[in-house]
């Protein structure tokens, strides 16, 4: 069989290469617009009266073409929700300003800071996470994000201070994180975001569980004490 002329082959290449970008492309196209629909529609409905089908007329899109992404609406929910444990996830995961570690708590206090504003300034995240409805999928995959990013939590505490021998059975700083949602998701659904008065309220209640295990003074752990006369020079 005789080879193709060099231009021929090139053509051939390049109609292959497209014929295959352009189905992934619309693909990922007709999947953020299922996302983007579903954003908004769970800013203005309860998310517990939401179907498919509402999110696939707002997406403007077939019914059949929403199920090939998302067969169960549990299942778009968990693919939101998983966005904001990753912003959750960056709020733990950004350094701690050193010089402003002073006592075990204000660890705590920064990290919770991070997290209230994000969920202030996220009406989806609010909805879905501290919402009222009975979505147990969503509920689930919060309190295992929490019992993750609560181990990362423990790990930043140590980092500054000698922890006491904590409970093997559970993680204290998971537990915590999910009393100040619960004071959060009070407010959400009193006054529709988290107030000042509640997100200092959160903490509050977060850290007092805490300090039944943290005595109020903890000693410096070794690396923190090098950060701390670093400071002085």
């Amino acid at each position: 069989m005789s080879a193709l002329p060099a231009e021929k082959l090139e053509k051939e290449v390049v109609t292959s290469a497209l014929k295959g970008r352009r189905p992934q492309a619309r693909s990922l196209e007709r999947r953020k617009k299922i996302m983007d629909a579903a954003r908004e529609l769970i800013t203005l409905k309860s998310v517990s009266s939401l179907s498919l089908y509402d999110i696939a007329r707002k997406a403007e899109i077939p019914p059949s073409s929403l199920y090939h992404f998302f067969p169960k609406i549990e299942l778009l929910f968990q693919a939101l929700a998983e966005e904001s444990f990753a912003a959750f996830d960056a709020c733990v995961s950004e350094p701690l300003p050193p010089q402003a570690v002073h006592h075990w708590s204000d660890v705590g206090y920064t990290l919770e800071a991070r997290m209230v504003q994000y969920y202030q300034q996220n009406d989806m995240a609010r909805a879905l996470i501290l919402g009222q409805h009975l979505h147990s999928d969503i509920l689930a995959a919060d309190h295992k994000h929490d019992d993750r990013i609560g181990k990362q939590i423990e790990q930043i505490y140590r980092q500054y201070f000698q922890l006491p021998p904590l409970p093997e059975g559970y993680n204290i700083f998971a537990i915590a994180l999910q009393i100040a949602d619960k004071v959060y998701a009070m407010s959400h659904q009193e006054y529709g975001n988290i107030t000042p008065a509640m997100a200092c309220e959160g903490w509050l209640a977060a850290r007092s569980y805490l300090g039944i295990y943290l005595p109020d003074q903890l000693q410096r752990a070794k690396q923190a004490e090098g950060l701390d006369m670093a400071e002085h020079f």
